[in-house]
């Protein structure tokens, strides 16, 4: 896994904005954009431009292909303070990026999920944090391709691993990955409902 270039990761956040536009976390924290579907886009590929530097700092990126169509972010068993520094410097960008209700909605959103996650004791699993492949691109089997790699990575090192997904379409596609729902929670600021599915360590079903 090779860091990507700057090419490769404006071309990724771009498409990854393209990919969640619609998804209703990205859309609470970028509400200082309005009806501004073009801003959103532009806020949005800062926001993953962020998140893959965030990644490659103390977690994994794997981008769909060369031409930067969508990638995956995990946060892995990095060590804590290697995770805790990249996260503060991407806070600290996305409360400039986001202005000051963005980042409120952001905060709370973050809080409310993690305080829905914790009885599920996940402390040492693996986190699909981001995962998208740009519209045009969709149909093409980049979806499993791009996490295929993480997920290899994920069974090497013996743990579980989770994903938060507002779509519930999308909860056929991580099933067939060996991902199951644990919980459905309704989150307050975005007023919508979200799932919690989880992927045991390998030849450990029990886990998690």
């Amino acid at each position: 896994m090779s860091e990507p270039s700057r090419t490769e990761v404006s071309n990724t956040a771009r498409s990854l904005a393209a990919a969640l536009i619609g998804d209703p976390f990205y859309r609470a924290v970028t509400v200082a954009c309005g009806e501004d579907e073009a801003a959103r886009r532009d806020m949005l590929a800062a926001y993953f431009a962020l998140a893959l530097l965030e990644g490659e700092q103390a977690g994994r990126v794997d981008l769909a292909d060369a031409a930067g169509h969508g990638a995956a972010i995990w946060t892995t068993d990095a060590p804590a303070a290697v995770r805790q520094a990249a996260y503060a410097q991407r806070e600290q960008g996305l409360r400039a990026l986001l202005g000051e209700q963005g980042f409120v909605h952001f905060t709370a959103i973050v809080a409310n999920m993690e305080h829905a996650l914790a009885p599920h004791g996940l402390h040492d699993a693996w986190y699909l944090s981001i995962a998208g492949i740009h519209p045009d691109a969709q149909g093409r089997g980049l979806g499993a391709c791009v996490l295929a790699p993480g997920l290899a990575a994920v069974d090497a090192a013996g743990a579980a691993c989770f994903l938060e997904t507002y779509n519930e379409r999308s909860l056929p596609f991580y099933r067939r990955l060996g991902f199951d729902v644990a919980a459905r929670h309704a989150e307050a600021v975005t007023g919508r409902d979200y799932w919690l599915m989880l992927r045991p360590a390998a030849g450990n079903p029990h886990a998690a």
